[in-house]
């Protein structure tokens, strides 16, 4: 009898201290950047209907988190949801813009799981991420996208002269987009060659050519540099379009 009356409180005793480990637990809530995270890998998949909803998420989460308003741009401007004269429909664009509102900080800063099945010979596990030049970047295509040559100048610009160093060892570190490697400084470059050359600005247009050109080290492509006539300009022209297929295409 004795026996029975130990084990029924030992009983008792295993129930309450499993009831009191699970009171204790505490319920997790994910964070602006456990959501913007996720929504980066849908975007690497290519799903990005659900990053857009991720993103948006995390700016519901932390109405500051630069990174949220980073992702959701671009998002939206693979959708090619793009800003239009009604200001209920906000875009690319616009939340690009807001995510440039917050002040450069370590929140720009991040560093994500990179699968080694990308391709990229890269010693860490982890890529850094610097948000601030990823939305300047956006902003440059998003802007040449909707046709606005100058906005698209003054971003893509503000990106390559972000990229300047004051080191005569490294006086340039290219860019290139954290969640897709295949974007980067040379379609930056052409993008400005190509609204400089809407412009007529065509020595800046010929500078941003010779560095694309020059960098690819194609032989098969020659530098054209005759820009005062009509047919020299067609041929700009050609090669502009040339080198955004061939970029696309690496």
């Amino acid at each position: 009898m004795m026996d029975s009356f130990k084990k029924i409180i030992l009983i008792s005793l295993s129930l309450i201290t499993l009831l009191s480990i699970n009171g204790c637990r505490k319920k997790y809530f994910a964070t602006a950047e456990d959501e913007s995270s996720y929504g980066w890998d849908m975007y690497e998949e290519g799903d990005y209907l659900k990053s857009k909803n991720w993103f948006y998420n995390s700016i519901a989460t932390d109405k500051k988190w630069k990174d949220g308003y980073n992702g959701l741009g671009w998002s939206e401007a693979m959708l090619m949801e793009m800003d239009s004269l009604d200001t209920e429909n906000i875009g690319a664009i616009r939340n690009f813009h807001r995510g440039l509102t917050f002040p450069y900080s370590e929140n720009d800063i991040l560093y994500y799981d990179y699968p080694k099945d990308k391709g990229k010979d890269i010693d860490s596990l982890f890529t850094q991420q610097d948000v601030h030049l990823e939305i300047l970047a956006g902003l440059t295509f998003a802007y040449q996208a909707n046709g606005n040559n100058k906005e698209t100048v003054k971003f893509g610009t503000a990106l390559i002269d972000s990229t300047k160093s004051n080191s005569l060892d490294t006086p340039f570190r290219p860019w290139e987009f954290s969640h897709d490697p295949k974007i980067n400084h040379l379609d930056i470059r052409v993008a400005l060659a190509s609204s400089y050359f809407a412009l007529g600005k065509f020595d800046s247009t010929h500078v941003h050519l010779k560095v694309v050109i020059n960098e690819l080290n194609a032989s098969d492509i020659t530098l054209i540099t005759e820009y005062s006539t009509l047919a020299g300009r067609q041929e700009v022209a050609k090669q502009i379009k040339t080198l955004q297929e061939l970029l696309r295409q690496q």
